[in-house]
This record gives structure tokens, C-alpha cells and sequence, in this order.
């Protein structure tokens, strides 16, 4: 299998990704985006909560059961359709507390 090797760099006030422009050439209601990093701020996409008062607030409507590395893994599985309408960068946040 080949290692991916993607390389993100800023020219000026572009942003590139392996060397090229993000969103090349493109306009979005007559304001150019070529250089932008579209992005979306995902703060919750992955967390778990061991806090028994409030983790079954979370729970999915299949099982009842809220299951972090679930939630994980389907974050991470939409990355690609996401990509695929331009979103091409991703914020989450890193968190910790204590179950109160």
C-alpha cells in the first residue's frame, strides 16, 4: 500500500495543498475562493461522556447505548463525502472533564 504523503503550506495568503491551491480557479457569488481553507468547526465530533447522569442522553436510537468509539469512527467515515463538496479542513476540540 502507498503512504499518502499530502503537504499543506501558506504562500502569501494562500493556502496550498501539494503545491497547488485549495479550491483552483473557483468563485463563489463572484468572490474568489482559490487560496481560502474552507472549514468547519466540529467541536464535539469526538468525546465520551462517563458521567452516568447525562451519558444516556447521547444514546443512539438503535441501540439506546451511547458508544464513543462508534461516534468516532462515524465521524471519520464521512470525511470523504464531506471532501467531496469542499470541505477540506476540519476544527475539533480536545477537552477534558471531570463527570460531575
Amino acid at each position: 500500500m502507498q503512504k499518502r504523503r499530502t503537504e499543506v503550506t501558506i504562500d502569501g495568503d494562500k493556502w496550498l495543498i501539494n503545491g497547488r491551491p485549495t479550491y483552483e480557479g473557483r468563485e463563489y457569488r463572484d468572490w474568489k475562493i482559490e487560496g481560502l481553507l474552507l472549514n468547519s468547526r466540529m467541536i464535539q465530533a469526538v468525546f465520551d461522556d462517563e458521567n452516568e447522569t447525562t451519558r444516556a442522553l447521547w444514546g443512539y436510537p438503535d441501540t439506546g447505548e451511547w458508544d464513543p468509539d462508534r461516534n468516532t469512527a462515524e465521524f471519520v467515515a464521512a470525511m470523504p463525502e464531506w471532501r467531496q463538496y469542499g470541505l477540506v479542513g476540519i476544527t475539533i476540540g480536545l477537552q477534558g472533564g471531570m463527570p460531575a
